[in-house]
């Protein structure tokens, strides 16, 4: 398990009308994760607390593949989702987050 990789995708999904929503998944595996984002932190830039709540709610709920990720590397894999999705970074290129 030491020469464990893990590789996330995050992405955030809207619907008109709706509230949006983080998805988590992993690649070639069969779970997803869904979060939605409260209306009360849902703002634009992203705040800090936003990411908090949402990584906090992956620990409780995917708390194994929470620990193979580490906190750290699931907060900047969220972070920039929200960044990518309140297009706040212009670059385009695929958001992932791999951990040795």
């Amino acid at each position: 398990m030491a020469n464990l990789i893990m590789l996330l995708g995050v992405r955030v999904e809207s619907r008109p009308g709706a509230v949006r929503e983080l998805v988590v998944t992993r690649p070639g595996a069969s779970w997803e994760w869904r979060a939605t984002l409260p209306a009360l932190l849902d703002q634009r830039p992203a705040p800090a607390v936003l990411v908090e709540y949402l990584v906090r709610l992956f620990l409780r709920q995917r708390p194994t593949e929470a620990a193979s990720v580490g906190l750290l590397s699931l907060a900047a894999v969220v972070r920039m989702a929200l960044a990518r999705a309140n297009e706040e970074d212009e670059e385009d290129w695929e958001w992932a987050q791999e951990v040795a």
